[in-house]
């Protein structure tokens, strides 16, 4: 349990960083042909990464149900979300993007609840709503604006949420090495398409696509991302590893403030100080592992 929790505030950390370096990436170029390209260098960190652990034998064994599920994590999670994603983020903020993102939590806990029959103990109930209130009545609804590039990155989360908790059941079957790697090499094909079908091939080649250090920093961020996540995923509950996601803004905020803005409006201190509240409510799970249902 515990290093399932350390592993996902590692990819907290990881995600804080990675949405703010890429709203600088893409806003200088097409943010399908940049995601594109981005995917085909994690692709290799990642078979590297199965090679080095011994696991590409695994894929020789997997069931034909192993391989359905893999199939639609790589097509929703790595590819049709990743493509409505970055294209909704290159129209608004950053902390905007990372605010809708991190109602992940939420709409994981609507599916996960019924069915992987997760639970939710009182004093977690009580994170949650220090949570939300964070989120949503500290800034969060009022700097929110409502336009296709948010309808694009809810759609993304929505997505999201639907391959966390498939790949929560996926885990229990397959390494969490592959699944990361399936996230990715089966979602790549979709994104090509995609890619193709809205006339951008020849961006693909671009000089702004192929810039080598925002590729480069884009892709070894999205590599630690998924290795991390999914070994947290397969410890705890899935409802537990997305919560712990929402100090991400927190970061990016925070980031933002430094390089951008200048300043860090107080609204946003309390606002991150309220997450990191509510989150450690969410983690006496480890303080009380007797008193709190394990999922």
């Amino acid at each position: 349990m515990k290093q399932g929790i350390y592993l996902v505030l590692l990819t907290a950390l990881i995600s804080g960083f990675s949405i703010f370096s890429n709203k600088i990436f893409v806003s200088q170029a097409d943010p399908l042909a940049f995601t594109t390209i981005r995917n085909v260098l994690v692709l290799g960190f990642l078979s590297f990464i199965l090679w080095q652990s011994g696991k590409f034998t695994v894929l020789k064994s997997l069931q034909k149900k192993d391989w359905l599920k893999l199939i639609t994590i790589g097509a929703l999670g790595g590819g049709l979300a990743f493509a409505l994603f970055f294209t909704g983020l290159s129209q608004i903020g950053a902390v905007q993007g990372s605010l809708i993102h991190k109602t992940l939590f939420l709409w994981v806990t609507l599916l996960a609840i019924p069915l992987l029959g997760e639970r939710l103990h009182k004093i977690q109930l009580i994170g949650y709503g220090v949570i939300l209130f964070a989120t949503f009545a500290l800034g969060g609804s009022q700097i929110l604006v409502f336009n296709s590039g948010s309808l694009l990155v809810l759609a993304a989360t929505l997505l999201w949420a639907v391959e966390n908790v498939l790949a929560k059941t996926t885990l229990k079957n397959v390494p969490a090495e592959v699944v990361g790697w399936a996230r990715i090499a089966l979602g790549l094909p979709v994104l090509l398409l995609i890619t193709l079908v809205m006339g951008k091939g020849t961006l693909l080649v671009s000089e702004k696509t192929l810039l080598l250090w925002p590729l480069l920093t884009s892709s070894l961020f999205l590599t630690g991302y998924i290795y991390t996540w999914y070994k947290g995923l397969k410890f705890i509950p899935v409802t537990l590893a997305t919560s712990i996601l929402v100090v991400a803004p927190v970061i990016t905020n925070f980031l933002t403030a430094l390089f951008i803005t200048k300043q860090l409006p107080e609204m946003q201190i309390m606002q991150g100080f309220l997450l990191t509240i509510g989150v450690a409510f969410l983690l006496t799970r480890i303080i009380l592992p007797r008193k709190l249902p394990v999922s």
